[in-house]
């Protein structure tokens, strides 16, 4: 018991021999206290100093705390260990990878200097593989929404990240070679550098790379001179830490032979001097195979895009014509379907107008809505280059405005853009109908490609335009319109023509009146082409009602009625047309057992003295046009 006893006191700590000291002390003072308070205090803190250290003594310790001073040889030797297998994990881990270090015994080796080499080191890669570490998990590697244009770039910053990494590299660009425009285009780039160019295109001049794009042979910078390094690279806006650089072309055709020009250049620049060689030209030989099986893959790929875009932009064209054919919706779905397909500022389309006997502006789309041509401008056919293009008959492109002497359209115009324009003749077998016209701001935007583009919807328009002119022909010897019983348009225009003579002649009083159907998508939509074509007989039938035996009625196109009302002041027609338009906004129609009412917007003008008929047709035009921008079942007044 006393070995025991003996033990156990060996086995405390300084700091517990301390506590155990003040124990003693305490019990003893608490014998020498009168009052029985405080020795019962006394007692109690004494006895709470022996049980802490009863309590810390059987409490087990951390294996690398000593047992006392005689034990600190054994610490001292832990501790080396420890030091020395987190120097050599922290050495020898790659990055982003868990590893189990274990210690491996020698048994030959007993002797205490042995001892402390026997934790040997072997760091054991334990890698936890994820299904990320094969698999982009990214959504971008779909770019579903982008197309083939947005899959390649994707692929390409891949590309050029391996590249990178591969090579050590500072910086990897990839530069499109266009040399029709002289320009390089940067696709895509992966750089350490918060410096790289933030401009897609440059001219091809004296740099490292134009060399590269124009001669075709790649080039090795040992030594970049940070003097030149702006001009002699090009793609940094300030100077960088490169001290090497490498360009290499990259080549693609659809013939078996060879190409010679390249279509791309592959750069990579390292902060190390002397740091690529012949070898790097090897390794960047694969990579531009790579690339140039990835840029034919692609470029079939986003061919049978561009011919299923244009064969989905002609049925949405052919759809429209169902719906509505006419001229203006001809030539309205034609510069929708333009603006779908290429990039645009500015469109327009200018086609011959029978009535004023001269080529005229038909319908323009004005990305911003600033200074351009307007709808019904008439153009000079002779001295614009629109006109050029009616008279030859050839598609032209204009890479930019700026150095062009002729007008787009007439020498007054008011235009600011300077940039690319694209013109291309409506042409059908017998005649030239007019030109479509797209405009950029930006010089250089158009290619042939985009011209054989567009060429196919063009053709479309000019089929349209065929018919629509034949219609009219056999029109021209028809009274009456077959659908509602009124005036044809070429009828109720020559009489247009002749009533305005007569109000001139006599000072007499005459106003037009045009009206046109409210939400006609809408109803074509639910009741069909047929349904419609019973609503327009019971507008026609209202109207024609409503008239005097001698005032005009006629279908002016597919959705809008115009009467001529002889003898009429403007005010007179007024609420003549606010009567009506209460009329038929409370008829109720029945098709198929639908019933349901329709709203007509109404556009009054009266001729004032000395106004032709195309002013007359003209401004009723616009003065409806407005009724319907106001949200319709309404009247405007010229």
């Amino acid at each position: 018991m006393s070995k025991t006893s003996r033990s156990w006191t060996d086995g405390l700590l300084f700091r517990q021999e301390l506590v155990v000291l003040s124990g003693v002390i305490l019990f003893f003072v608490g014998l020498l206290f009168v009052s029985p308070v405080l020795r019962i205090v006394a007692f109690l803190l004494s006895g709470s100093l022996f049980a802490y250290v009863i309590v810390s003594r059987w409490r087990p310790r951390p294996k690398e705390q000593s047992a006392g001073d005689g034990h600190k040889a054994s610490v001292t030797l832990h501790e080396q260990e420890a030091e020395m297998k987190r120097r050599v994990f922290d050495d020898l881990q790659p990055t982003n990878r868990k590893f189990r270090v274990e210690s491996v015994e020698d048994p030959t080796k007993k002797s205490t200097a042995m001892a402390a080499k026997r934790g040997q080191i072997a760091a054991v890669a334990e890698y936890e593989f994820q299904p990320s570490d094969f698999f982009d998990v990214n959504e971008d590697v779909f770019v579903r929404e982008g197309g083939p244009k947005s899959e390649f770039g994707f692929l390409m910053k891949k590309v050029l990240t391996v590249v990178k990494e591969v090579h050590f590299a500072h910086s990897v660009a990839f530069f499109w070679v266009n040399k029709d425009k002289n320009q390089a285009v940067l696709e895509s780039f992966v750089s350490d550098s918060d410096k790289f160019m933030t401009h897609r295109r440059r001219e091809l001049g004296s740099d490292v790379i134009s060399q590269v794009a124009l001669s075709g042979q790649p080039r090795i910078l040992n030594q970049v001179n940070a003097a030149g390094q702006l001009e002699m690279l090009g793609y940094y806006e300030a100077v960088e830490p490169v001290k090497t650089f490498v360009a290499v072309p990259i080549f693609y055709t659809k013939l078996a032979a060879i190409p010679h020009e390249p279509v791309a250049v592959l750069t990579i620049d390292c902060i190390d001097e002397d740091a690529y060689g012949p070898e790097t030209l090897s390794s960047l030989g694969q990579f531009t195979k790579l690339i140039s099986a990835l840029i034919r893959s692609y470029t079939d790929k986003y061919d049978l895009l561009l011919d299923s875009e244009v064969l989905r932009s002609i049925s949405r064209m052919r759809e429209q014509l169902k719906i509505e054919f006419s001229l203006h919706n001809i030539v309205r779905t034609l510069a929708e379907e333009t603006s779908r397909l290429v990039a645009w500022d500015y469109v327009s389309i200018v086609l011959f107008d029978e009535n004023r006997k001269s080529w005229v502006v038909q319908f323009v789309l004005n990305r911003i809505n600033d200074a351009y041509v307007t709808a019904t401008q008439e153009i000079d056919p002779h001295q614009s280059l629109v006109g050029g293009v009616i008279q030859s008959g050839v598609p032209r492109i204009i890479d930019s405005i700026a150095g062009i002497e002729l007008p787009r359209f007439y020498k007054a115009e008011r235009v600011d853009s300077k940039g690319a324009c694209m013109i291309l003749p409506i042409i059908s077998s017998s005649r030239c109908y007019g030109v479509l016209a797209v405009e950029s701001k930006d010089a250089k935007t158009y290619s042939e490609p985009e011209v054989k583009l567009l060429e196919k919807l063009v053709e479309t328009t000019a089929v349209g335009l065929e018919i629509l002119n034949l219609t009219d022909v056999v029109n021209n010897f028809v009274l009456m319109d077959e659908t509602t019983g009124v005036a044809t348009r070429s009828y109720f225009v020559s009489r247009v023509q002749e009533e305005v003579h007569r109000a001139n002649d006599f000072r007499s009083d005459l106003t037009l009146v045009m009206l046109s159907i409210d939400s006609m998508n809408e109803h074509l939509h639910r009741y069909g082409k047929e349904g419609f074509d019973f609503v327009l007989q019971n507008i026609g039938r209202m109207i024609k009602s409503s008239v005097r035996p001698y005032d005009l009625v006629g279908r002016y196109d597919f959705n809008r009625f115009a009467a001529l009302l002889v003898s009429t002041e403007a005010k007179e027609a007024h609420l003549w047309t606010e009567k009506l338009r209460k009329n038929i906004a409370s008829n109720i129609i029945n098709v198929d057992q639908k019933s349901f009412s329709v709203t007509v917007s109404i556009g009054v003008c009266g001729a004032v003295s000395e106004t032709s008929d195309i002013e007359l047709l003209e401004n009723a035009s616009q003065t409806l046009r407005k009724a319907v921008e106001a949200g319709g079942n309404v009247v405007r007044v010229f």
